[in-house]
């Protein structure tokens, strides 16, 4: 209705002119960013780096069913219209330095070389994992990996049946870190279920206190759940498995 067109029309808008150093824009983008709808990181770092680079990253990695989407969406966790796919993207391109690089490449042309870059993690981890596992993949820092272990051996299927026995593993906690420790190696990735109180008490009281190592007497306070057979070694956790060991003598057994 005309009367109100008119009142649209009519309405003052305040407008704010933000100036600064890029830090000092988004540090202000952040401080108003409280009312409504909050917007994601990266979101707010759109604001203050937009140029003909953003707008051509865009067409790659901020549209559902776009490119990026597409091959994507069962290893990058979060919404590609929100930003995330293009944060994911960055970071992986820029080993996390996000900030510097949107800098670096404000008013590049376009965004080809992160759109290709992005492509080839993707197509790496897919000839590494060739079976797709979306609910423990995604989310994975798949960059990271690629930049260590992109020119390292592999055998997928050998790849697959070890990720597979993993994921039956009930020791094993953390489904997601199968990805990184098959490549690595490093059991923190896999956040090994630990021997509860209970068993701990039980066993330090088998042992009468006494580490089985140094065979001195120790408080339970200064003693350490160990896997006898190890668990890298098919060994469970379980209180069979289970023996207590001074922290120096666990320190010992872990470094062999």
């Amino acid at each position: 209705p005309q009367d109100k067109m008119e009142q649209f029309l009519s309405y003052e808008l305040m407008v704010y002119a933000c100036r600064g150093t890029d830090s000092e824009k988004l540090d202000w983008f952040e401080t108003v960013n409280i009312a409504g709808e909050e917007l994601t990181d990266q979101e707010l770092r759109n604001a203050v780096y937009a140029g003909p680079w953003l707008s051509d990253a865009k067409r790659y990695f901020s549209r559902t069913g776009g490119p990026a989407h597409t091959i994507g969406q069962d290893y990058v966790r979060g919404a590609a219209i929100r930003q995330e796919y293009l944060e994911t993207a960055i970071r992986w391109a820029s080993q996390g330095e996000i900030i510097e690089y949107m800098g670096t490449h404000q008013h590049d042309d376009d965004a080809k070389p992160l759109w290709d870059h992005f492509e080839s993690v993707i197509e790496w981890l897919k000839s590494r994992f060739t079976v797709s596992r979306s609910r423990f993949m995604r989310g994975v820092d798949w960059g990271s990996l690629y930049d260590g272990y992109k020119n390292a051996p592999y055998d997928p299927e050998a790849i697959e049946k070890e990720v597979a026995r993993l994921i039956a593993d009930d020791d094993v906690q953390k489904k997601s870190g199968i990805y990184p420790y098959v490549l690595t190696r490093d059991e923190r990735h896999l956040n090994i279920r630990a021997f509860s109180d209970s068993v701990k008490q039980k066993v330090y009281e088998r042992q009468g206190g006494v580490c089985p190592m140094c065979e001195e007497s120790f408080a339970l306070s200064e003693m350490e759940a160990d896997h006898i057979t190890p668990w890298v070694e098919g060994g469970k956790t379980i209180e069979e498995n289970c023996q207590m060991l001074c922290k120096a003598c666990n320190r010992k057994k872990a470094a062999h």
